[in-house]
C-alpha cells in the first residue's frame, strides 16, 4: 500500500523532471541528487553512529570478557554502555531504511511503467532504462543451475560499476565496525551485484550514482 503511493509520488516526479529534460537516463541522474540532498543528513548522522560504536569497542571487549559466562548480565551492561556513551546500535541502519522502500517503488516504476520502455540513455550504451544493461552473453551461463538465474540473460554493466563503488564506501565504512559485520557487509555486498544485474537499468543508474555520490560525501 505504501510502495504504490511512493511509486505514484517517484512516477510523477520522474515524468516532471523529463517535461524540462527529455532524456530518462539524464533525469534518473539528477533524481539521484535529488534523493542524496535529502538523505545526506541521516547519512552523516549514520557514519557519526559507526564511529562512535567503534571508539566503544575496547570497553564492549572487556565486558565481554568479564561476563562471558553470564548473558543476561552481559545484555544488560552492553545497554548500560550504550546509554553512558550515547550511542544507538541502530543508528548505522537509518540511510538503509530509508532508501529500501524507495527502492523497492522505483524497480516497480521502471518494470511497469510504459514511459520507460525503448526509454535510451546513450545512442550505444543503456539503450532501454526498463531492461538490464546487457553488455556481453555468455550462452554457457544458462545452463548452470542458480547462476543461470543471474546471469542468463547476460553480464550487465552498471551492477559491476555499483559494486565497485559500494566497495570503495564499505572499505570506509569498515573502519568503525567490528571484523564480523564487515564480512557480512562484504558477502551482502557480492549478493547485491548478483541481483542488480536482473535489475532494469534505470534503475541500476539511479543507484549507481546515489552511491557515487554516498563515497563522495563519506
Amino acid at each position: 500500500f505504501i510502495i504504490g503511493y511512493i511509486g505514484q509520488l517517484v512516477l510523477w516526479l520522474l515524468t516532471t523532471l523529463y517535461m524540462i529534460i527529455p532524456n530518462y537516463g539524464v533525469v534518473c541522474v539528477l533524481f539521484a541528487f535529488i534523493v542524496r540532498l535529502l538523505t545526506g543528513p541521516l547519512t552523516k548522522k549514520s557514519f557519526l553512529s559507526n564511529q562512535k560504536m567503534q571508539a566503544i569497542q575496547p570497553k564492549m571487549k572487556k565486558i565481554q570478557d568479564k561476563f562471558k559466562d553470564k548473558p543476561t548480565q552481559l545484555n544488560q551492561e552492553i545497554i548500560q554502555l550504550y546509554k553512558k556513551e550515547g550511542v544507538n546500535p541502530l543508528g548505522g541502519c537509518l540511510p538503509i531504511l530509508v532508501q529500501m522502500p524507495l527502492l523497492i517503488a522505483l524497480f516497480q516504476v521502471f518494470r511497469k511503467t510504459i514511459e520507460f520502455r525503448g526509454a535510451s540513455f546513450l545512442p550505444v550504451w543503456i539503450t532501454d532504462l526498463s531492461q538490464p544493461d546487457v553488455i556481453i552473453h555468455f550462452e554457457f551461463l544458462n545452463n548452470i543451475p542458480g547462476i543461470s538465474y543471474f546471469f542468463g540473460h547476460g553480464i550487465a554493466l552498471l551492477p559491476i560499476i555499483m559494486g565497485i563503488i559500494m566497495f570503495l564506501n564499505m572499505k570506509m565504512t569498515t573502519t568503525t565496525i567490528s571484523g564480523s559485520q564487515a564480512s557480512t557487509m562484504y558477502i551482502m555486498n557480492g549478493f547485491f551485484i548478483l541481483l542488480f544485474n536482473t535489475f532494469p537499468s534505470g534503475l541500476n543508474l539511479y543507484y549507481t550514482v546515489y552511491n557515487f555520490l554516498n563515497f563522495i560525501q563519506q
